[in-house]
């Protein structure tokens, strides 16, 4: 009996044994899913909060987009056609964004140049064509250079009256003056006038002539205005 006793009590503590090795793994497999759960869980909510934001990008771009359009709109007196206008808007914002300038600094510097025309043919104010052309009015010889800095594809002066070439070598041209003057003003003019006039005028401590820096900055506050208006309105 006392055998069977302790054969009974051996089995009894390996049952025991058992049923705790079980319930132990029982709890690993649980925790391991739960674990598993919570990582996925996890990837889940990084996910839908990227495409949250990148929705909210989206659609704080296409409201930015949107005052843009409204405001030129305004500003050229309704006298752009759709497709002018957000070719235009589409073109300038990126472009805008990627060299780090205010859309509406690049749309008064369009406008003085070409009045938004994409076709424009330079002129000086005697009436002498300037070879300049396009809506940022580039010169061939300027804009192959541009383009060939850049690796943007250019096929010489019948790319300038396309959008969406002349703005790119456009801004970049800009970038490139306003960097070598470390100064706004100074880079504006020598978009204008060139840089070889302004570094002449500097060297032997001439007067500059300003009239063009003006008239930009003239269209950039006034569509900096329109713009606050509109946007006040809308919200």
């Amino acid at each position: 009996m006392r055998k069977n006793h302790i054969w009974i009590s051996e089995l009894l503590v390996i049952i025991l044994v058992s049923a705790i090795v079980l319930s132990l793994l029982f709890l690993g497999i649980i925790v391991v899913k739960n674990d598993l759960t919570i990582r996925r869980n996890n990837r889940t909510i990084t996910y839908a909060k990227s495409n949250w934001n990148s929705l909210a990008a989206t659609i704080d771009e296409l409201t930015e987009k949107h005052l843009v359009a409204s405001t030129l709109d305004s500003f050229a007196l309704g006298k752009l056609s759709d497709t002018t206008l957000w070719t235009l808007v589409d073109l300038v914002y990126q472009n805008s964004k990627t060299f780090g300038y205010d859309p509406f600094l690049v749309l008064a510097v369009i406008h003085v140049e070409s009045m938004f025309d994409p076709v424009a043919k330079g002129q000086y104010r005697d009436g002498r064509y300037s070879g300049a052309f396009g809506l940022m009015q580039l010169k061939p010889e300027t804009a192959q250079g541009v383009a060939k800095a850049l690796g943007i594809p250019y096929s010489g002066m019948k790319d300038l009256f396309k959008p969406e070439i002349n703005i790119p070598l456009g801004v970049a041209y800009l970038t490139q003056q306003i960097s070598q003057f470390k100064s706004l003003k100074l880079g504006i003019l020598a978009y204008n006038q060139g840089p070889g006039t302004i570094l002449h005028s500097l060297k032997n401590k001439q007067p500059l002539s300003i009239r063009y820096y003006n008239k930009v900055l003239k269209s950039y506050f006034k569509l900096r205005k329109m713009h606050r208006v509109l946007e006040e309105f809308e919200n």
